[in-house]
């Protein structure tokens, strides 16, 4: 096999099956090496960055190793920001770039730049191939470190060398790279205690139980504990249990904020989330991560274990000894109640249509098994504050929090699970900053939605600078009718104005087993978790 060949059967014996990228140059033998494999399909897609975003939802979906691929110089720079996202969100992704000839590093031909120090602040590691024999031992060191350390790496190419020969056998994956950090019995009995002793407890759960949601409402019910959760997490545990109440931060939910307030002990599970104006300074922290890192880098953790938390969280459970928290239960309902309550006005019709109304209409339409990619914008706050969850999963551009995310996201969960009913939530400035991917989704035949938030600003930024008395004159936004586009790039749309024809719009979306988009014409009122957050900051 030649280095194109064999690197494709490499990604292949790990588990790989889907590549996103753009061709150019520096690649096209590898680009025509996967047209001729019937293991790996690559996706063209419109923009690098976007190719990025892709292969890091993919990742966030699955767990597993994902990839993406582009040429030289502006090729590798375009990836930086979907890596960054990947990264940063602690998710394996390896991203393969072309590179000029050999004899050309180093000089002032087109298109080179050190790709090394171009993404060292976006990947763990960078290894160049610019000789045959080394191609076995970079590669693979490559995939180790990414799936051991679930991190971005970066593997660059130059273009004489695809077409050499490899003689090394391919190296097939190593089980024991995955192996988790446990602590030992001595560790947990000690946790369990200072559980036990709690009377008002708390939990604040993240994307860590996305295979255990169920293991921590069981452990909630015998602790009688509260629950909030991150972003990520929303879905995992139903809303619409009594003792879930709601996502905590600005987007979050009074309730949620009025919990870890009163709580005497807050159990972190799994989760990074912990913004400082909404949370505590006086409840003792214990926190639970299969990351070992992860403990105390947010949150002030007094006591902490790692460890696998599908086996963990049972095994506390167990453990948990049972007490009279009937006050503090009764408590939690009302705070429920309160907030259930508050909210409520926000979900009726208007016009233009409310964000709730919106979110809500949503909520009652979409599968319970569906895939919810957000992008960054006001309707993310929106959509934590409203949107329940009873199932669903929700991919979002966590600590990096780039616009942009939702399409590609959606593009790639949407080929990572195809029975899976998959839906876009963007804003109208998100959107534009990778709507070509649409046309990508129409090539490929992927029946994603995409639901737009078109108010016509950066409503967040325009909040922001509202609150602070600047002017927020430039954060107008100039739209094109984004149901029209999607009928010109050959998917379904529909354009939404009154509220009253939200729900069939979005049923027949749904039901079009086509590509589509939602532009729905919503209002932008100040977002209230923004004026609680400038008031708890100040």
């Amino acid at each position: 096999m030649n280095i194109a060949q064999w690197i494709i059967a490499q990604l292949s014996a790990w588990g790989v099956r889907s590549i996103y990228g753009v061709p150019g140059d520096a690649i096209l033998p590898f680009i025509d090496a996967l047209a001729g494999d019937n293991t790996i399909w690559f996706y063209a897609v419109r923009h690098e960055a976007a190719a990025a975003l892709m292969a890091s939802a993919e990742a966030k979906l699955t767990g597993e190793l994902s990839v993406c691929i582009a040429t030289s110089g502006p090729g590798a720079a375009n990836l930086i920001n979907g890596l960054a996202d990947a990264k940063n969100d602690r998710v394996p992704v390896l991203a393969i770039t072309g590179q000029v000839d050999s004899s050309q590093i180093g000089t002032d031909t087109k298109q080179y730049i050190d790709q090394s120090r171009l993404l060292s602040a976006v990947v763990s590691y960078s290894g160049l191939i610019a000789h045959a024999a080394a191609c076995p031992s970079v590669f693979v060191k490559a995939l180790r470190t990414a799936v051991a350390l679930g991190t971005t790496v970066h593997i660059e190419i130059t273009a004489d060398m695809w077409n050499q020969p490899v003689t090394v056998p391919v190296r097939t994956p190593e089980p024991y790279l995955k192996t988790a950090c446990a602590s030992d019995e001595t560790v947990l009995r000690q946790l369990i205690d200072r559980l036990n002793q709690a009377e008002r407890p708390a939990i604040l759960v993240g994307r860590g139980i996305q295979r255990c949601g169920s293991e921590v409402i069981k452990l909630a019910e015998k602790w009688q504990a509260g629950i909030a959760h991150s972003l990520p997490a929303k879905g995992h545990v139903p809303g619409n249990h009594p003792l879930v109440l709601g996502g905590l931060g600005e987007g979050g939910s009074e309730a949620a904020r009025r919990l870890f307030e009163e709580a005497d002990l807050i159990l972190i599970l799994g989760s990074t989330w912990w913004p400082k104006p909404f949370v505590p300074s006086s409840a003792q922290i214990i926190q639970i991560d299969a990351d070992p890192l992860n403990i105390g880098r947010m949150a002030p953790a007094s006591f902490g274990a790692a460890g696998d938390l599908a086996k963990i969280i049972p095994l506390i459970s167990q453990a948990i000894c049972p007490a009279d928290r009937t006050s503090w239960v009764n408590r939690l309902h009302v705070m429920r109640k309160e907030w259930e309550s508050r909210i409520a006005p926000e979900l009726l019709p208007a016009e233009p249509i409310p964000p709730g109304f919106l979110i809500k209409t949503l909520e009652d339409r979409i599968a319970t098994d569906a895939v919810i990619a957000l992008d960054v914008g006001d309707h993310t706050v929106w959509f934590n504050r409203i949107f329940t969850g009873s199932g669903q999963t929700v991919l979002a551009s966590g600590n990096w929090r780039t616009m942009g995310f939702g399409l590609p996201a959606a593009i790639s969960a949407k080929i990572a699970r195809p029975d899976h009913q998959v839906v876009a939530l963007v804003g109208d400035g998100g959107f534009a900053q990778s709507m070509a991917e649409f046309a990508t989704a129409v090539r490929y035949q992927l029946p994603i939605t995409v639901i737009v938030m078109n108010n016509g600003w950066l409503a967040m930024e325009r909040d922001k600078m509202a609150l602070k008395g600047m002017n927020p004159e430039a954060l107008t936004l100039t739209n094109p009718d984004f149901g029209r586009y999607a009928e010109i790039c050959g998917g379904r749309g529909f354009s939404v104005a009154q509220s009253d024809r939200l729900a069939d719009a979005l049923n027949e979306a749904f039901n079009c087993n086509m590509p589509a988009i939602v532009d729905v014409k919503t209002a932008a009122p100040l977002f209230p978790g923004l004026r609680a957050k400038a008031a708890r900051t100040q």
